[in-house]
């Protein structure tokens, strides 16, 4: 009687923006993301196939460096729908975080 347990209760943490969650689909979901933008977004080099450009500093991009972009960021509703992705490298997709660019 009047021993304190030594558990610590946990308390729930902020989540983060980026996550592991059910919104960015099975791994058939992401190869077939990939797949689509390298179809869509093709680069033009000649006798290569499966290579696209990044949307923001044109870096050729094959199917294990492109990452994909979503216009409207996570964090302001945006899906990864396909009219809401685009290709980028890792570089400009982690420093554009989720602010959006502006349209001139």
């Amino acid at each position: 009687m009047g021993r304190r347990s030594n558990l610590v209760q946990c308390q729930a943490l902020p989540m983060r923006g980026t996550t592991n969650r059910n919104e960015r689909g099975s791994v058939y979901d992401r190869i077939a993301r990939r797949k689509y933008l390298l179809r869509t977004y093709a680069a033009d080099v000649k006798h290569v196939f499966d290579i696209c450009r990044c949307y923001r500093c044109g870096k050729l991009l094959n199917f294990f460096t492109l990452t994909v972009d979503r216009i409207v960021p996570g964090c302001k509703g945006g899906t990864y729908r396909r009219s809401n992705i685009r290709p980028a490298c890792g570089k400009c997709n982690s420093e554009t975080g989720g602010a959006q660019r502006r349209r001139k």
